[in-house]
């Protein structure tokens, strides 16, 4: 998530309780803005107008928040993820800027209070800090994590800046300490730091990065990739449009699956949706419209080790649909059949929209070593390389800004790096995390980690290690 709307939530890489492609970073991010919007010169005229409704009385302050706008701004946003999201339009225009709300329309702000109510609604505070008496930072846990929330108001006594994240762990000092922490985040895990040269990886630090696993979203850098592709043969370009489809809707992360039929959204529009909010719905129009063979291919020119393990390609639709809707029978004869028949049964799928009925029951790993997406750090490594070629060339040059909406790092691992460009991926048992990066020295490197397991993974935790590990390699001469 960059500067202006970023979003990642658990669902965190992607919603109501989606868990497998909650935006990694439940994250709801705009800039703090401090100028005034214009006033308006009132008319010389008298006109009688209504009395005000009276403001209602302001919220009670829970422990340890302070008594100041900020304080109470804070109050009444927790109240709202408390009571289940639910917040009318009147309501976010009383409590959040115009730059705010011109930035992420007040549909949209409903849309995403009501996805991270879910995860952090209820939140137990732990403690609130100042750094100054506009900007609050709260930390807590709630049922799926801790997390952390920075509010900021500006001088229109608004929120003008928002952001919630899971509450990154202990950050290691060296990789010997990731090596002993991620060993205690589940019983599969891998790690690979590589330099990129010319889009070739070069590792640099590595821990079982060639173990293929269930990588959650990540897999929408494929999509990516093949969508870059298809750009460069000249058969699309960046402004054409493509009209959502309802047969097309997936499930939450992401909001295109509340627009209605027949929205006509732009190829990139919907390329910045899939990677910067882990949007299920974009990632599955442009996949359709690509195609599955087009993706697949464009993997198998990354040098993936097991290709056979993504082929056919999903959909989020469908994955959804085998995890949330089939009987496990089902899935198990699906999983047994070969190649061509697998293909003839997805195409039966298609139209058949999942609901989120048994979205909350969805609380433990569902056939997270069979039915998923599978990378290992190194066949991501080549993929973020490919992207990084890709670039160079100058139709497909929009794709470092689409890596670079979502940065996916807090300002203290954020610094010493020029560029960086994030996907993240996540579902109950798995949780896995992938940079582009470029130090300020203009070296490149990639930095990917994933986590699998019988339980959920702690992704504060993770996000601390991997946070840690971009800290060392950002200091120059570290790594080649």
């Amino acid at each position: 998530m960059s500067g202006g709307r970023s979003w990642h939530c658990r669902a965190h890489d992607d919603a109501p309780r989606t868990p497998v492609m909650r935006p990694l970073l439940c994250a709801l991010v705009l800039a703090a803005c401090s100028h005034r919007p214009p006033v308006a010169t009132p008319p010389a005229a008298t006109i009688s107008l209504p009395e005000p409704a009276p403001a209602p009385p302001p919220l009670p302050l829970p422990e340890g928040v302070p008594d100041t706008v900020a304080g109470h701004q804070l109050a009444w946003v927790l109240d709202v993820l408390a009571r289940d999201g639910s917040v009318e339009k009147p309501a976010l225009e009383a409590h959040f800027s115009p730059t705010f709300l011109a930035q992420v329309p007040a549909d949209k702000l409903a849309t995403a209070f009501a996805q991270l109510a879910s995860h952090v609604g209820g939140m137990k505070i732990a403690d609130v800090k100042a750094k100054d008496e506009n900007h609050l930072v709260l930390r807590g846990s709630a049922p799926d994590g801790r997390f952390a929330i920075t509010l900021a108001v500006g001088a229109s006594e608004k929120i003008e800046g928002l952001l919630i994240l899971p509450d990154t762990g202990g950050r290691p000092a060296s990789m010997d300490d990731a090596t002993r922490m991620l060993a205690a985040v589940a019983p599969r895990t891998q790690l690979l730091v590589a330099a990129l040269d010319r889009g070739t990886c070069r590792p640099v630090f590595q821990l079982n990065a060639t173990d293929e696993l269930a990588i959650g979203s990540i897999f929408k850098l494929y999509v990516l990739l093949g969508l870059a592709d298809r750009i460069a043969a000249g058969k699309a370009r960046w402004d054409d449009t493509l009209a959502v489809r309802d047969d097309w809707k997936s499930l939450p992360s992401g909001v295109t699956q509340d627009d209605p039929a027949g929205t006509r959204l732009s190829i990139r529009e919907l390329a910045e949706r899939m990677i910067s909010i882990s949007d299920n719905t974009a990632a599955d129009l442009l996949l359709y419209t690509v195609g599955r063979r087009t993706v697949e291919a464009a993997m198998r020119r990354t040098g993936h080790a097991l290709p056979r393990l993504n082929t056919p390609f999903l959909g989020t639709r469908e994955l959804f649909w085998f995890k949330l809707a089939m009987p496990v029978a089902d899935v198990e004869k699906y999983l047994d059949m070969p190649l061509a028949q697998r293909r003839k049964f997805l195409r039966g799928l298609a139209g058949k929209v999942p609901t989120m009925e048994h979205v909350d029951e969805w609380k433990t790993p569902r056939f997270i070593n069979r039915l998923e997406w599978f990378a290992s750090a190194a066949d991501l490594c080549r993929l973020e390389g490919a992207l990084w070629s890709r670039a160079q060339k100058r139709k497909a040059a929009p794709l470092l800004d689409v890596l670079a909406k979502n940065a996916g790092l807090d300002a203290e691992a954020k610094a010493g790096w020029s560029y960086v460009g994030f996907k993240g991926g996540s579902e109950p048992g798995v949780m896995a995390l992938s940079w582009l990066l470029r130090r300020t020295d203009g070296k490149w490197f990639v930095v990917t980690l994933a986590a699998n397991g019988p339980d959920a993974i702690d992704e504060g935790a993770l996000l601390g290690i991997a946070y840690g590990v971009i800290q060392i390699l950002a200091k120059e001469g570290h790594a080649p």
